[in-house]
């Protein structure tokens, strides 16, 4: 690959058109990286599908502990999609955001949800310890706190 690359820019070379042309014939994946991200993205897009046939939505948390990768992955698919919207360089394609689409993803979280879901954690939280006091570090819920 690196020799290829090097004759491709045309620096000097151990590759030839005719040694590119045989691996050609071996369908020979000259960009790994590519390749490497896109069994990556369809392995978390797996992982997504998975979450929301147990929760019955896609908006995986950003510090999902169950799967930190995952909540991770979900906030730079939102990143990506509006970087392809405001026609900015972006790994996002239609094809992955349609991919998602078609699943439910949501590419905004209404600040309204938010709210309420941690207001309802909050109640939550009260009815648990009687108190709104909750702790700087508290390891149940980190947004809480």
């Amino acid at each position: 690959r690196a020799q290829y690359k090097l004759m491709m820019e045309n620096k000097p070379s151990a590759m030839t058109i005719e040694r590119a042309e045989a691996l050609d014939h071996l369908d020979f994946e000259w960009q790994l990286k590519q390749y490497s991200a896109r069994v990556e993205w369809q392995k978390r897009y797996a992982e997504l599908k998975e979450f929301k046939a147990e929760t019955g939505h896609c908006r995986v948390p950003r510090a999902y502990d169950e799967n930190k990768v995952l909540g991770r992955w979900v906030h730079v698919q939102r990143t990506q999609y509006k970087l392809l919207m405001e026609h900015k360089p972006s790994q996002m394609t239609l094809e992955r955001a349609s991919e998602l689409e078609d699943i439910g993803f949501e590419w905004a979280i209404k600040e309204d949800e938010i709210w309420q879901k941690r207001y309802d954690e909050l109640e939550e939280f009260k009815a648990k310890t009687g108190h709104c006091r909750v702790p700087d570090i508290f390891e149940g819920n980190e947004y809480l706190a």
